[in-house]
């Protein structure tokens, strides 16, 4: 028994896979946990003027005011002219069933469809947990995320979050080099994933077709164009899209699109309660509060960055209706394609003129 808690400790600590591995001794996961502590260790950061930190309390203070910035509002342009091109799709019989009052099975569904050892939050509980003594904690749980879903109970205490930091390259020294992951409470994610879940329905109803990620129904050979002579290709590369999200504007958008003010207030308490703390090496930096940015890890994020990408898709239809951009077709009397988007990749088409290239 107290070797089979060792392999299941090991196993977590690992994040190996459990199904496939599990005939693996107890050092083959201790090794794994090894390994992913090394890798996973900032040993030194590099600044801007080239100065090396490399004690642990400096490294984790230079993160924790990097993030600050980088969550910190900085407003949007002349959203009005964004926001022109954004029709109304949502219906009052779709809101209506949004708004309808939120379910004991829908709260077990959220839950049931988690990984069970997937990193925890600032609780440290995984979904193992409350999935493994779900005849203990199940009743409390439902009625306090059902609190929060039909009754407006506080959420901050669970939206405490710890931002990680991942490795984009090798041996990583930048602060820009790494990719920020947000490690939630799983009673965070479960009022989240119950949320999205309604929101996953109409999806297809308000993001314009030529977005095909996280919506249901749509595939990324969907976006698969032949290309032609006379007209270019230009792939953007958004640096921290998911980090530099404006909370004013995703809510003016959701708005705009015919969400209720109901259901947009239920969703923005999800994303403007949060709070972070910079994990590093095992340190744990001071709590901080946010004024923009979605979490990476947040079951909602890859449906809001639609919303907000609606922005986007709405400039290019507004300047390919004013003429002012032309786009390419695949076929004589297929429709005419500007951009193409994949989540925050995003391809642009037009004239290969010098018109067309200084839009």
């Amino acid at each position: 028994m107290e070797i089979d808690k060792d392999e299941i400790y090991w196993e977590q600590i690992a994040r190996a896979n459990w199904l496939q591995l599990r005939d693996k001794s107890l050092a083959y996961f201790h090794k794994c946990a090894l390994a992913r502590r090394r890798a996973n260790t900032i040993s030194k950061l590099v600044m801007d003027d080239g100065k090396e930190i490399d004690e642990g309390i400096e490294i984790m203070e230079t993160a924790s005011l990097f993030f600050q910035d980088l969550f910190k509002s900085k407003g949007v342009a002349n959203p009005c002219k964004v926001l022109e091109g954004i029709e109304e799709t949502i219906s009052h019989v779709e809101n209506e069933v949004l708004l309808s009052p939120f379910q004991e099975e829908e709260i077990q569904t959220a839950l049931k469809g988690m990984g069970p050892i997937k990193a925890p939050g600032s609780d440290g509980f995984p979904a193992l947990f409350f999935q493994r003594y779900w005849h203990i904690v199940g009743n409390d749980v439902i009625d306090y995320c059902l609190g929060i879903l039909n009754d407006k109970k506080e959420i901050e205490t669970f939206s405490r979050t710890y931002i990680v930091l991942i490795p984009k390259v090798q041996k990583p020294t930048k602060l820009v080099n790494f990719r920020p992951i947000s490690l939630c409470t799983v009673i965070y994610k479960v009022v989240a994933k119950t949320i999205a879940s309604r929101l996953q329905d109409v999806m297809d109803r308000c993001i314009d077709s030529v977005q095909i990620a996280f919506v249901p129904g749509r595939l990324i050979l969907d976006n698969k164009r032949i290309g032609k002579r006379g007209f270019m290709a230009v792939k953007l590369d958004m640096s921290k899209t998911y980090d530099r999200v404006e909370w004013d504007f995703i809510e003016e958008v959701m708005l705009k699109i015919g969400f209720a003010r109901e259901w947009v207030d239920l969703i923005m308490r999800c994303v403007t309660t949060v709070s972070y703390a910079v994990n590093i090496n095992g340190r744990r930096g001071s709590l901080f509060h946010p004024t923009r940015g979605l979490r990476q890890g947040d079951p909602l994020s890859p449906f809001l960055f639609l919303i907000y990408s609606e922005g986007l898709s709405s400039l290019m239809r507004t300047t390919k209706r004013k003429g002012l951009v032309r786009g390419t077709r695949a076929s004589r009397q297929g429709p005419e394609i500007s951009h193409l988007l994949f989540a925050d990749d995003c391809v642009l088409f037009g004239e290969a003129t010098s018109t067309g290239q200084q839009f």
